[in-house]
């Protein structure tokens, strides 16, 4: 079986955010899909080792922003290689709070979901999170970044415990 064959498969490049007994953290993700427009439902998948699974738990609570291509390395490294346990995340960037103490992530980014979590699957290693859309706003129209793009221009990395990471 090869396994590479899984990389064709088109991704996004999202931070999910969310918040918990006045904590907040965030995390770059990949694995984020539509499941129905009406009503609007979205299913993202996260590791249950991140400290946003722990948020995204408790809370029942997520915002979901969509990477432009614009977003640098660095930008994308500071949600994506570190733990929000031990870092903040949000020093630096641009963002506000709604009115759930929510982050939503405005910076380098076209879209944002703010979501409630109606369901979750559990999994060996990650929970895939079923949300319900309760606001949606478009921030401009730059491209959105592809998993494909920030491997192929970006050159970056794929961390251990994102869904698509595969031992080499």
């Amino acid at each position: 079986m090869n396994t590479l064959a899984l990389t064709k498969i088109p991704y996004g490049m999202f931070i999910i955010t969310s918040a918990f007994d006045g904590k907040i953290g965030g995390q770059i993700a990949n694995t984020v899909f539509q499941i129905n427009s009406n009503p609007a439902t979205i299913a993202i998948s996260i590791s249950k080792q991140n400290n946003t699974h722990s948020l995204l738990s408790n809370s029942k609570k997520a915002v979901i922003s969509t990477i432009t291509e614009e977003a640098s390395f660095e930008f994308i490294g500071k949600f994506g290689f570190r733990s929000s346990r031990d870092f903040n995340k949000f020093e630096g960037v641009e963002y506000k709070t709604n009115e759930n103490g929510l982050p939503i992530v405005t910076q380098f980014v076209n879209s944002y979901f703010e979501t409630e979590i109606i369901s979750q699957f559990e999994t060996e290693t990650h929970t895939v999170f079923l949300c319900k859309v309760i606001n949606c706003e478009v921030l401009n129209d730059n491209p959105t970044m592809t998993y494909d793009y920030y491997h192929k221009v970006k050159k970056g990395l794929t961390p251990k415990n994102a869904p698509t990471f595969i031992q080499k």
